[in-house]
């Protein structure tokens, strides 16, 4: 009875391993190693590829997360898709990839100077920060510090306003305010890097107008371009720069970089 105990373990022993052989050798690897999440903190991506050296914080916001290079102040926000053998792709508003998570946890940056990606590296972890509030009198600050940037930067001449009512709001109305204006104006200057981007922005538009609205959206009436943006959703309220470049670009038949 023994022998025949023996034998049967042996058998199932030696069944096993063939199952374990007979695995597809990504399935063997999936089943051996931890399945990696999205880890929040700073990374820097690798110097020695085209494109490497850039640093930036990621951090979780709702089933989102919220991307910020440390270069800019604006923060993009990233909805989660899947991507191939179990990766996920975090994508800007535009539908564009920005990120790259392998099953085991790995991140790839794509950008404009990289767009076949390039590997970044965890550097600990990212202060957390929220949008705050701001004051009339910081918004009316602003909208003038930013008209003399583009005069300034790119020899552009445009009158910034706001809404009445959103000058009258609350103070964390006017901060979601606030960013739609800062992106919109980097907005401009990415759709400014196309051919023919600023003749036609300056024979089409004159000012910039920030409103409440629905949701976010971008048109242009008269000579005016009408950003709006929703109070109460934070950063989901309001447009990110590439999605702004992007409007540009088809409002005014402009190919601009994704």
């Amino acid at each position: 009875m023994k022998l025949r105990i023996a034998s049967l373990a042996l058998a199932a022993g030696l069944g096993l391993a063939g199952a374990a052989w007979g695995q597809d050798p990504m399935t063997a690897r999936l089943s051996a190693e931890r399945v990696g999440d999205i880890a929040a903190g700073e990374y820097v991506t690798d110097t020695s590829s085209p494109g490497g050296g850039r640093q930036f914080s990621l951090e979780p916001y709702g089933d989102k997360y919220l991307l910020r290079f440390t270069d800019t102040p604006e923060r993009f926000v990233l909805s989660v898709d899947r991507g191939v053998l179990g990766s996920k792709l975090l994508k800007y508003d535009t539908g564009a990839t920005a990120l790259r998570v392998s099953v085991w946890g790995g991140l790839t940056l794509y950008t404009q100077d990289a767009p076949g990606g390039v590997p970044a590296t965890r550097q600990g972890e990212a202060p957390t920060a929220g949008m705050g509030s701001v004051s009339a009198f910081e918004l009316g600050t602003a909208m003038h510090d930013e008209a003399s940037h583009l005069v300034y930067v790119q020899n552009v001449a445009l009158n910034f306003a706001a809404d009445p009512s959103v000058m009258k709001a609350d103070g964390e109305t006017r901060a979601v305010a606030f960013e739609t204006l800062t992106n919109t104006v980097m907005g401009i200057e990415r759709f400014l890097t196309a051919p023919m981007a600023r003749k036609v922005l300056t024979r089409r538009i004159n000012a910039v107008k920030v409103t409440e609205g629905a949701k976010p959206t971008v048109i242009i009436a008269g000579r005016a371009l009408m950003v709006s943006f929703v109070p109460g959703e934070s950063y989901d309220g309001r447009a990110s720069s590439h999605a702004i470049a992007h409007a540009l670009g088809k409002l005014l038949q402009v190919s601009t970089p994704e």
